[in-house]
């Protein structure tokens, strides 16, 4: 039976050798890697990215306060800046959802709700009960309302002194707790206002900057839009252009002002295969605007040679539409959020401590350290798979200040910018099987199949070379027939005849 066994090797070296060849030739033509992002970029619920994405974004952030050191001196005259201390960091643990309410091939449409647990996370704050601690800040209530009304009160007479009686109980600096000045920051004269105006009650700068917000994205998926504009925006709530920047009273759309959402991205999923010079933004939903991305260097993290961009560049110069805030000009570094506020307020985005700023704070205030390591916002890119590795947004929100010399106790902060508070988003890390498979894609497949290219031309070479061998150990087909299991068995009888039929004697002539 061993010997049945000669057809059955050459069917399998036949179909090794072939089979080989096959995968030989479509390796040749083809990438593992892309085929990979062919899959990544359809976006399919069983992908282990899809339930990371989905239960996005997820992380901590970081809230930080300054408490004015010098309150009394300052009021008195003794003191011409007023000195600020950092207290922070206020850090709260975020977990974000992203609920899918259509898709098909080509796209999918999905409302972000961003804070959807949030937990105050006393070991990752400066101290467990920072919210209790009490500091003085700017009443920015009675500030705010005084900037907001300026440009309409200059043309009124008398109304500055009516305005100068209506507050004339309201503090310029105001003692409260950390979490105070978070979540429940209201003044006696807001509550009164709020009775005859539409103006909210709670200036609380975490209760307004958490607050749940209409966000609804639909963008590409699938091959039908190319691999360059995978989840990029077809629109945000409905609509190409970002609302609340419309609702500033022109009716003409200006193309260098950055809100059109058309081709950007909502910051959770890139493109695959980026470049250095890929154009990307990101709907920043926290200041109503487009935000470009800067590429600046590769930097290592999570074993990946990411791409670094930062949000914004020092000194940069504001977009013409955001670079005023209540008919105060802002400097390069900023631009105008007042749209994006509670009680739209004058306010205006730039980085912590006012680092890469024109404003000369120094003039003003003592205590700030603005530097690039603290202060910069950044997104770190995997630019292979185009998914982000490590993301710290830090934004500071300042009021720019008109010239207020008519407004009683509030002359002295003429043409100044005063910052708020800031905070940084850092989110947190990919899962294991996420970083797993970014792996897999970004180093093994790589190396990976030129191996079994190599393995699958060795395999074909030795499949027929074996055939080769076989068939020339054989003198004919026939002969090679014989050798298998088909050839019968033959028994020989040997009959030996007792007669003698040979004569030794006899002589042949």
């Amino acid at each position: 039976m061993a010997k049945c066994c000669v057809w059955l090797k050459i069917i399998v070296l036949a179909l090794c050798c072939g089979l080989n060849i096959t995968l030989f030739i479509l390796s040749y033509g083809i990438s593992y890697q892309h085929l990979l992002t062919e899959q990544h970029i359809q976006f399919r619920e069983v992908m282990p990215t899809m339930d990371e994405w989905i239960n996005s974004p997820y992380g901590k952030l970081k809230s930080y306060l300054f408490n004015v050191t010098n309150s009394e001196e300052f009021l008195s005259g003794l003191d011409d800046k007023v000195k600020l201390e950092e207290v922070g960091p206020i850090t709260y643990k975020m977990l974000g959802f992203n609920d899918i309410q259509h898709r098909n091939e080509s796209s999918v449409t999905y409302q972000k709700h961003r804070y959807r647990h949030v937990e105050f996370w006393p070991e990752e704050s400066v101290s467990p009960d920072i919210l209790n601690k009490t500091i003085i800040q700017f009443n920015t209530v009675l500030i705010g309302a005084a900037a907001t009304l300026a440009p309409s009160l200059a043309t009124v007479p008398f109304s500055h002194i009516a305005f100068n009686s209506l507050t004339l109980s309201e503090p310029l600096f105001v003692p409260g707790s950390v979490y105070y000045f978070l979540w429940e920051f209201t003044r006696p004269t807001l509550q009164f206002l709020s009775k005859i105006t539409s103006l909210s009650t709670n200036c609380g700068t975490l209760h307004n900057a958490l607050m749940e917000k209409q966000e609804i994205y639909t963008v590409n998926i699938g091959p039908k839009h190319g691999v360059e504009n995978f989840f990029r925006l077809q629109s945000f709530n409905n609509e190409q252009l970002i609302k609340e920047r419309r609702e500033l009273g022109s009716s003409d759309y200006d193309p260098s002002c950055p809100i059109n959402v058309t081709g950007t991205l909502d910051n959770s999923l890139y493109p695959p295969y980026l470049q250095k010079e890929t154009p990307l933004s990101i709907v920043a939903t926290e200041s109503c605007r487009v935000l470009p991305l800067h590429y600046q260097h590769e930097q290592q993290h999570e074993g990946f040679a990411n791409y670094r961009y930062t949000l914004l560049r020092a000194n940069q110069t504001p977009p013409s539409c955001m670079s005023k805030t209540y008919g105060v000009p802002l400097p390069p570094g900023m631009f105008d959020v007042s749209k994006c506020i509670v009680n739209d307020a004058p306010s205006a985005f730039s980085m912590p401590h006012f680092y890469g700023s024109g404003y000369n704070w120094s003039e003003h205030f003592e205590g700030l350290t603005p530097n690039v390591d603290d202060h910069e916002p950044y997104i770190l890119l995997e630019p292979i798979t185009g998914i982000p590795t490590q993301e710290r947004y830090r934004f500071q929100t300042n009021t720019p200040l008109p010239d207020l010399s008519n407004f009683n106790r509030l002359g002295r902060l003429s043409h100044m910018i005063l910052p708020g508070f800031w905070y940084e988003y850092e989110t947190g890390s990919l899962s294991d099987m996420v970083l797993f498979l970014m792996h897999i894609q970004v180093d093994v497949v790589p190396v990976l199949q030129p191996i079994l290219m190599t393995v699958q031309l060795l395999l074909a070479a030795w499949s027929l070379l074996s055939l080769i061998r076989i068939c020339s150990n054989s003198e004919s087909y026939g002969e090679l027939y014989q050798k298998t299991c088909c050839r019968t068995t033959v028994l020989l009888e040997i009959t030996f005849n007792q007669k003698r039929t040979y004569d030794p004697n006899t002589r042949v002539k």
